[in-house]
């Protein structure tokens, strides 16, 4: 099974859904195998994916036993990249959803579903609730967006230590892929100064994601910013992330490699 990667945050409009998007979306390009996961109840990553398009069938289906993993995980027309819904149409299916990611029952969805995948890139809700605990219960790192702004960063230590609980109580192999600045414009510097002084730098990306409209059109077409004529700027800094995220890994594998596993090319 490849990375489980739960992108999430304390706080809402950070751009959750847009990273998961788009960073998924770089890394297909780099010829990993991609599948997106829609965990917000709200449906945020169907919405910025066209994904209804193509079905309405999604995690609900497989908790209900409705649906097959083959319904439910579409494929992108490149077939680069896969994506998966919640599955909520009504509001019953919300409480449902809920009630069964606090009894465990969606992150065994979720991991079924993951074993043919180099990265799944879960979109959470906002906040701290029962589905967000599910979900890092279940995966290999977290991922957090945030916004340079006084709130979000004096409210950050809360959010990471409820990640220190559930890595003591629930997932023991837990670990914070990084925290990456979104939608950062000139007038931010005070507040990400602040962020960076609060941050290991072990654990804040150096790559950063502008402030750029085109990330709004990109949202009204429904597609990854690289798609978007006039995005190749923005697109830029989720190739740049994915290069920055490949690079931790490489050098944190390489240290765990010792001359004997030198075999050579054949």
């Amino acid at each position: 099974m490849g990375k489980i990667i739960t992108v999430a945050c304390h706080k809402g409009g950070v751009g959750k859904t847009t990273t998961a998007l788009n960073l998924g979306f770089s890394l297909s390009r780099f010829g990993q195998k991609v599948l997106l996961i829609d965990s917000d109840p709200q449906g945020a990553m169907a919405i910025a994916s066209n994904l209804k398009k193509r079905t309405t069938l999604g995690l609900v289906n497989l908790l209900k036993n409705d649906a097959l993993p083959e319904d439910v995980v579409v494929y992108t027309k490149d077939n680069l990249m896969a994506i998966a819904g919640n599955g909520i149409t009504e509001p019953e299916d919300v409480f449902f959803f809920e009630r069964e990611a606090r009894k465990g029952n969606l992150g065994k969805i979720i991991r079924s579903i993951a074993k043919a995948y180099d990265y799944v890139f879960i979109d959470s809700p906002a906040g701290i609730g029962n589905i967000v605990t599910a979900l890092l219960g279940i995966s290999s790192s977290i991922l957090m967006p945030i916004h340079c702004r006084t709130i979000a960063v004096r409210t950050l230590p809360s959010f990471l230590r409820l990640t220190q609980k559930i890595r003591e109580k629930l997932n023991p192999d837990l670990y914070i892929e990084g925290v990456i600045i979104t939608m950062i414009d000139p007038q931010d510097s005070e507040f990400c100064e602040e962020l960076r002084n609060a941050v290991p730098p072990s654990v804040l990306f150096q790559t950063v994601i502008p402030f750029d409209e085109s990330f709004e059109t990109a949202s009204v077409k429904a597609a990854p910013v690289a798609l978007i004529p006039g995005g190749e700027s923005a697109a830029r800094a989720y190739m740049n992330l994915a290069m920055e995220l490949k690079t931790r890994e490489l050098s944190g594998r390489k240290k765990d490699i010792s001359d004997k596993d030198v075999e050579g090319l054949f």
